[in-house]
């Protein structure tokens, strides 16, 4: 779910490959970088006055995440859908607090009426997914904030994906900052954002949230409101870079391009007889099932003509991400040799 970085962004990277983030005193230049990177990936979630930091990824974001409610509610149970990536179960566990799961609704997303059951007076936070790792779908975000309004919950939403996508699709489910009662969302540069990897970021709606979770470093007369010490601010400067070179527009026709070709794909699969999709494609992930050829063969058939694919249990299917670094024609020769796998299986 990664792609080539763009030039701009790894010269901006070796540029400030020595600063260190923990130290603005040192290198003032590199935090202002991450301060107005963090302004306009607010602007993107519907929040310009977004307070949060550039993280390793999707990971320490969500991790974060839920430190931040913790230190805010006092309270230990965790309610997510059984969609959720698995570093929820890491932020969990670390955190001693109780993960319950929801169940999925039809259209693989998270049931509303499932996590309304699982929610109640001691529920810490609810997280949410715009974006699944699987599927590449958006959960019904304005329905769960409704439901953590009510039971005074915070609301996390993931976007670690689907967050340098979303802002750029016309006709986007609600999933951001402008759905009341959404209290912080993760969105990792280092995947759609052509970042080096790694570059993730975390944004929380309220700037004095961040003074829960704030460490004093007596050594650097400061505090810090971030997970990890020392942290390079060559992330900050590739995306600051990024996002001031390729701008909105920019950043528009990278996706539009990466969703024509996910629609052409999913085209050609359901042209494939055998095959059909679990889902229409919402981002750029398609997956592909079948009723009656073993997925896995399919799957080692592929790897045998050189392309690597994986396969998802939830459901069982072959899950394909259109990056940007794709173009038509791989597009047109992996549906060629996945034909030819097949109808040598059939």
């Amino acid at each position: 779910m990664c792609s080539t970085p763009l030039r701009v962004a790894v010269d901006a990277y070796l540029m400030f490959l020595e600063t260190n983030l923990l130290d603005p005193k040192i290198f003032p230049s590199a935090k202002s970088l991450e301060e107005e990177a963090i302004r306009e990936i607010g602007k993107l979630v519907s929040n310009p006055e977004a307070a949060g930091y550039i993280t390793s990824g999707g990971t320490e974001g969500n991790i974060v995440a839920l430190w931040v409610a913790r230190k805010l509610l006092k309270r230990k149970n965790v309610v997510a859908p059984s969609s959720a990536h698995y570093s929820v179960i890491k932020a969990c566990d670390l955190q001693q607090l109780e993960l319950t799961y929801a169940a999925l609704d039809e259209t693989y997303r998270a049931s509303v009426d499932s996590i309304m059951e699982n929610v109640n007076k001691k529920t810490l936070a609810i997280v949410a997914t715009a974006g699944t790792t699987t599927l590449g779908l958006v959960d019904p975000i304005k329905e769960i904030a409704e439901i953590a309004r009510d039971f005074g919950c915070f609301f996390h939403v993931d976007a670690s994906f689907g967050g340098f996508v979303l802002p750029f699709i016309q006709g986007a489910p609600p999933w951001d900052f402008s759905v009341d009662s959404v209290s912080s969302i993760t969105a990792d540069p280092h995947k759609m954002g052509l970042a080096p990897i790694p570059a993730g970021s975390i944004l929380f709606r309220e700037k004095s949230w961040l003074e829960a979770i704030k460490s004093d470093a007596p050594y650097l007369n400061k505090s810090s409101p971030t997970l990890l010490g020392t942290r390079s601010g060559a992330s900050a400067a590739a995306v600051w870079a990024l996002l001031n070179s390729l701008g909105y527009e920019g950043y528009q026709k990278i996706i539009k391009r990466c969703m024509d070709l996910t629609r052409k794909l999913a085209d050609g699969i359901q042209r494939i007889d055998g095959l059909d999709l679990v889902v229409e494609p919402e981002l750029n992930i398609v997956a592909a099932k079948s009723d009656v050829l073993n997925l896995r063969d399919v799957c080692e058939k592929l790897q045998a003509k050189g392309w690597l694919v994986s396969m998802s249990s939830q459901p069982p299917s072959i899950r394909l991400v259109v990056m940007p670094h794709h173009d038509p024609e791989h597009i047109n020769s992996f549906l060629v040799d996945l034909n030819e796998c097949l109808e040598e299986l059939t």
